[in-house]
């Protein structure tokens, strides 16, 4: 036992000293440098580029079996740059001799300095690294016997009973990025990266830092990138853990100028069944946090991706300075002051389905589903209830200019109103409801709207709501397909009362009653001008209980009897109004002319009959109001005037929307009376003295 103790000493000790020997040895005998050329004839055989090694190349073997390379190139792919792809000042690779004889592989801190790497895409896409694939293609193109031949002739980093790396260090790196086919830039200057020992089934920390400079865009800045990355002793499974980038960004090319972030998460890879979780995902950026987990499932393949992010509560105002984007005007400066969202998803990398979407600002809540097909061309699907909105805080206040009165001006001031090519573009199916409404100072609620667009054709059907007692309900559709858009409109009013919304629509009292109205009408082009001029259509209106307010037709007909008896115009007492148990009338509407013949007033005084035109497009008025008294002028404030009844007393409006102009032809109604009564007399005398001879003569 003893003597074969005794040979196994021996034996070790001639093996360390064999050891000992080769690391004196062989740094004396062999001469890494004299394979330079050997080294660059094989890179040039099999690439097609120059591998320049100017440094010296030193062996060491004992305890480190180990290698250091100066100064090394490689050039560049033909039709690029001059300068190479890429270059290092030093690499140190470092081996420990010893664990080798049992199969365990123990590597010092690999060191890399002074690397320069350069991507660069010429103008028709191709790469300047696309050619060092060639290698590998012919590789795996080989019979399979062969490879099987080669991986047995190979020693398998399977063999090895154990791998140590004492850390990884890069320092003084630079990357640029060229790609001239789209005309971006990147550079990254200084980069480093820092490793703890690597050992399969351990906890390896790193960091990383860098700093960007691009110039289109124009972006630079420091970033970093650190955490704990473990990775399983089968090599299929990463887990990074307290991972953080931050970035310090400035520049042109960035929102704002400038962009300050911290992005935290976990990260699990399993690369064996191809799954991602991203859990306590926490990005902080231009005032903005966002918060959530995101997982992924087969992501070599058909990847698909599902998880939930929030937005914690944020002042609006706030990120729209931080993009560099000057605060819209709005009528009220507490609107933007806060908002918040929270949604989930499934997704693909074409898709997108929101799930239990939800979204404040300020005082209104929007929630719902929102799904999207087909990035590229977006097939848009949404279902969304919003719970009510002033759209009038968030518009800009009233404006004490005058409008534009040309239609030159008119027509600038409302170009491109309608995004045709965006129309075009669209294929939109969805439903949004909301249950109060104001804009335009109009108020409505219990609003639903279905909106559906594809192939340049837009239709919002149906469209309703309540608002002011009664019910709205219309069909829009604007078809963009041809060279100007055409707009159609079905819309139907009933219920209405008409005072009220006319007073918030237009800020004038002028009728009020409770309304039943429709009008089907179709226009055509680009600006409000366009609209007018191209307007077409019929329209048909009933109101009840009502008044026309602003003109008092049994003022003005005392008024014009006064006046016709060479008396004082009576002083008025009472509203300036002309009040009506009905109102009703059809039209027909022709390139913005709108033609009545059949408008008909009834009130306990009055029958009135109206007809003419309203010219739209020149806003001028050529109408005829025809007023018969019925009843007494007492009631509406003034003495009774019977001998005025039965009269038909005509009111000519003519004139601007802006000033219509009224004229009573009292004298006319007068004159045709006493015709009348003349006519009337004589044929009564006619008959007496010649019978039914001459009956009717005057009629």
């Amino acid at each position: 036992m003893g003597k074969l103790i005794r040979v196994v000493v021996y034996v070790l000790g001639g093996v360390v000293l064999l050891l000992v020997a080769a690391a004196i040895i062989l740094p004396l005998v062999v001469n890494p440098d004299q394979f330079k050329d050997e080294i660059a004839a094989a890179v040039q055989s099999h690439t097609g580029r120059t591998l320049d090694i100017e440094g010296d190349i030193d062996l060491s073997v004992f305890p480190w079996l180990g290698l250091d390379i100066g100064h090394t190139s490689l050039s560049n792919a033909k039709g690029f740059s001059d300068r190479p792809f890429v270059s290092v000042d030093e690499v140190q690779i470092r081996v420990k001799l010893l664990p080798l004889l049992s199969r365990k592989l123990v590597m010092d801190t690999v060191e890399l300095h002074g690397l320069k790497l350069s991507l660069e895409t010429d103008p028709k896409g191709r790469t300047n690294w696309q050619d060092l694939g060639a290698g590998a293609k012919e590789e795996q193109a080989a019979p399979a016997e062969e490879q099987q031949a080669a991986s047995q002739k190979t020693p398998s980093a399977a063999g090895l009973a154990a791998l140590t790396i004492g850390g990884v260090e890069i320092s003084d790196a630079d990357v640029l990025w060229d790609d001239r086919k789209s005309g971006s830039r990147y550079q990254i200057e200084g980069l480093s990266l820092k490793t703890g020992a690597i050992r399969p089934g351990k906890a390896v920390p790193f960091e990383l830092k860098m700093a960007l400079e691009s110039k289109q865009p124009q972006i630079s800045g420091p970033l970093s990138f650190a955490g704990v990355v473990l990775l399983s002793e089968d090599s299929r499974f990463i887990q990074v853990s307290k991972a953080v980038l931050r970035t310090e960004l400035s520049g042109e090319g960035l929102p704002g100028g400038e962009l300050q972030s911290q992005l935290g998460f976990n990260a699990t890879l399993n690369l064996g069944t191809e799954q991602l979780e991203l859990s306590q995902i926490a990005l902080e950026a231009l005032g903005l946090k966002v918060e959530g987990y995101v997982n992924g499932s087969a992501l070599f393949g058909d990847a698909r991706f599902d998880g939930e992010l929030r937005l914690p509560e944020f002042v609006p105002r706030e990120v729209i300075q931080a993009l560099g984007q000057p605060l819209p005007e709005v009528s009220d400066p507490a609107v933007l002051g806060k908002a918040d969202a929270s949604l989930k998803f499934k997704a693909t990398l074409d898709s997108a389905n929101l799930t239990a979407l939800q979204a404040r600002l300020d005082d209104s809540h929007l929630k719902g589903t929102l799904a999207v097909k087909h990035f590229a061309r977006p097939a848009v699907r949404f279902d969304l209830a919003l719970d009510g909105i002033d759209v009038d805080r968030y518009l800009p206040p009233p404006s004490d200019e005058p409008v534009a009165a040309t239609p030159t001006a008119a027509a600038a001031a409302g170009a491109q109103m309608i995004p045709v090519e965006t129309l075009r573009a669209l294929d939109v199916d969805g439903k949004l409801t909301i249950g109060k409404l104001k804009v335009m100072k109009l108020h409505s609620s219990d609003i639903l709207v279905k909106v559906v667009a594809k192939d340049g054709v837009l239709r919002l059907q149906p469209v309703q709501a309540k608002l002011y007692q009664g019910q709205y309900q219309g069909d829009i559709r604007i078809d963009a397909r041809g060279k100007q858009p055409k707009i159609a409109l079905n819309d139907r009013l009933e219920g209405v009362q008409v005072g009220p919304l006319l007073k918030d629509m237009t800020g004038q009292d002028r009728l009020s009653g409770k309304t039943r109205a429709s009008a089907r009408l179709s226009m055509s082009g680009q600006t409000p001008d366009d609209f007018k001029k191209t307007l077409d259509g019929k329209l048909s209106f009933a109101f009840t209980d009502g008044a026309v307010k602003g003109i008092n037709l049994a003022a003005m007909i005392r008024k014009a009897q006064a006046k016709l008896n060479g008396q004082p115009a009576p002083a008025e007492s009472g509203p300036n109004q002309t009040d009506f148990s009905s109102l009703t009338g059809t039209a027909t509407v022709r390139r913005g002319v709108i033609h009545n013949t059949d408008l008909l007033a009834q009130s306990p005084l009055l029958r009135v009959h109206g007809e003419g035109d309203i010219d739209l497009p020149q806003e001028k008025l050529d109408y005829l109001v025809t007023a018969k008294i019925v009843g007494s002028l007492e009631g509406q404030g003034g003495k009774s005037m019977t001998d005025l009844r039965g009269i038909e007393i005509p009111v000519e409006i003519a004139g601007t929307f802006a000033k219509p102009e009224y004229k009573v032809r009292l004298d006319q109604a007068l004159r045709e009376k006493a015709e009348k009564k003349i006519k009337k007399k004589i044929e009564q005398k006619l008959e007496k003295n010649f019978g039914d001879q001459l009956k009717g003569l005057f009629r």
